[in-house]
């Protein structure tokens, strides 16, 4: 598992990046407005989010040779433990 490419995609599918996480009371949160990330089959980044989701961080679906992946839960968890901040989870 590339963990550098993984925290760049992860990022990228939640949206920071374009927008900015907040700090209160000396702790930084960052509430997702889209959890999804969508490649083709024949992407290097299809590999990668299929390792994710073997690891459990992620779910995916496909049409074709189309396909979305989306964080789940514990994936949220691990990118905020490694960016140091929460990440809230609209879900769970």
């Amino acid at each position: 598992m590339d963990e550098d490419r993984f925290i760049e995609v992860a990022k990228h599918a939640i949206g920071l990046g374009i927008r900015k996480p907040y700090a209160r009371h000396g702790k930084r949160f960052y509430k997702p407005y889209r959890n999804y990330f969508a490649t083709t089959v024949k992407s290097p980044d299809y590999e990668l989010w299929v390792e994710m989701v073997e690891a459990g961080y992620a779910t995916f679906s496909q049409n074709g040779y189309r396909a979305f992946f989306w964080l789940t839960h514990a994936g949220l968890d691990w990118l905020g433990d490694k960016l140091g901040m929460q990440i809230y989870d609209e879900e769970g």
